[in-house]
């Protein structure tokens, strides 16, 4: 397999070294998860903070889902390439949950769901060009696939394609901004509007470092796209049914035109769905005038029979009342032993979905913010913390993320292997330009 993963994310910087450069690259090998735990084929048990990335808000192999799904493969088949009465039955949950949700179209990942979104888009405005921002990922495909994690050294606002094989045609049809500036994007947007179909943002920076919009920022969006006919995405992927039941739209009070959902909407089954005001979600259809939409496992009764059962669960609302509870718990004892150990330590985010990041800046606002972010803290602490059986992403810009199966005794353990990482790590030495300096046990 070529890089040894079929996920380049899942390649991690090797926990031995400093890293600066593309290189030195590890992964563990899994082998089974239950509940908060992980273990790996050598028999090692984490405590999970990774959580697929976040999908499982539950809890690896949550009973009740894990049960329903069984059913429905033992008993009632897998695809059928027809519709079911779960596709209704899941849709008038997501239409109640979702503030923005009048209709829903359904897919299997987040990378589909936002392509069906900016087609959409395309299709109800005639117009062609994407805004996306600076740090802000909507998944692999080419049209999006732009300055999602840029050189700092990229010129201001140049889109800067992140994998080869992206025709640099595709540039003229994106624009990119810096997230949480008022003033740029508004002088932007009155430039070009005519050009301009969507506006597409995650609510929350989940794949840089959870940097959360300031306050007035997203409904500030939606006032700049209906004064000029662009419609807004929110991508919720990551946010979606984690950071509230009806997401960051719920959690801001702020309703885009469309939004993106997949990951914690069934527990880690592979599902995504498309939702948005109807006027707009009709311009899906058959017919060249139309957007098209298709794809085989969509609204597969296997996921929808994941995703009917989490959603039950999270409607109750105590998820969320019990993650707010414990990450609150597990970022003041972060914060503390940061402080201990007279470290700047800052973490950002919100409950279920945060990070910890060793800066000395007052504020983190965008993705520029980060620049002089000190990662090689972060891989210190995220090696010292898998000594420890406590797992968290090796990506200091990706999220550490909870659910509703950490316990208080996780949470004791976690709290005190923090301590003891930061500890470590407080008393190494961090050199900036060697490409990789091997660090002491």
């Amino acid at each position: 397999m070529p890089t040894g993963v079929n996920s380049n994310a899942r390649l991690w910087r090797n926990p031995r070294f400093c890293y600066v450069g593309p290189a030195a690259a590890a992964s563990l090998f899994a082998e089974k998860a239950y509940g908060s735990h992980i273990w790996d084929v050598d028999g090692n048990e984490y405590i999970d903070y990774r959580l697929g990335f976040g999908p499982v808000i539950l809890g690896h192999s949550y009973p009740k889902v894990s049960k329903a799904v069984a059913d429905q493969v033992l008993k009632r088949g897998t695809v059928y390439a027809l519709s079911t009465e779960l596709e209704l039955e899941v849709a008038d949950r997501l239409t109640k949950a979702i503030p923005c949700a009048e209709m829903v179209k359904f897919s299997n990942t987040g990378t589909e769901a936002t392509a069906h979104a900016i087609r959409l888009a395309r299709a109800y405005t005639k117009k062609n060009v994407i805004l996306k921002f600076e740090g802000h990922y909507h998944g692999w495909q080419d049209y999006l696939n732009f300055s999602t994690h840029p050189p700092y050294t990229t010129p201001e606002r140049e889109p800067f394609p992140q994998s080869a094989g992206i025709p640099n045609e595709i540039k003229k049809f994106i624009i990119v901004e810096r997230w949480n500036d008022f003033h740029s994007i508004e002088q932007t947007v009155k430039e070009r509007h005519d050009e301009i179909a969507a506006i597409i943002t995650e609510p929350i920076m989940g794949n840089a470092g959870a940097i959360t919009p300031k306050p007035g920022y997203l409904k500030f969006l939606r006032e700049l796209c209906d004064r000029y006919g662009i419609l807004l995405i929110f991508d919720e992927v990551k946010t979606g049914f984690r950071v509230a039941y009806g997401g960051a739209q719920e959690l801001y009070d702020v309703k885009p035109h469309i939004a993106t959902y997949a990951k914690a909407i069934s527990n880690g089954f592979p599902m995504s769905a498309i939702v948005g005001e109807r006027e707009i979600m009709d311009t899906f259809g058959v017919g060249t005038q139309k957007a098209n939409h298709a794809g085989t496992y969509n609204a597969n009764p296997v996921s929808l029979t994941a995703a009917n059962e989490t959603l039950k669960i999270l409607a109750r609302k105590d998820v969320y009342r019990h993650m707010k509870k414990y990450c609150g718990r597990l970022c003041s004892g972060i914060l503390q032993a940061a402080r201990s150990a007279n470290m700047p330590v800052k973490i950002l985010g919100v409950p279920g979905l945060f990070q910890m990041l060793y800066t000395e800046k007052e504020e983190i606002n965008d993705y520029e913010d980060l620049r002089n972010e000190i990662t090689d803290f972060y891989v210190k602490v995220q090696y010292e913390l898998l000594k420890e059986g406590i797992m968290i992403d090796a990506d200091n810009q990706e999220c550490i993320y909870t659910s509703f199966s950490h316990n208080a005794d996780d949470l004791d353990k976690t709290l005190s292997a923090f301590k003891k990482a930061i500890d470590i790590a407080s008393k190494t030495k961090y050199p900036a330009t060697p490409p990789f300096v091997e660090l002491s046990d």
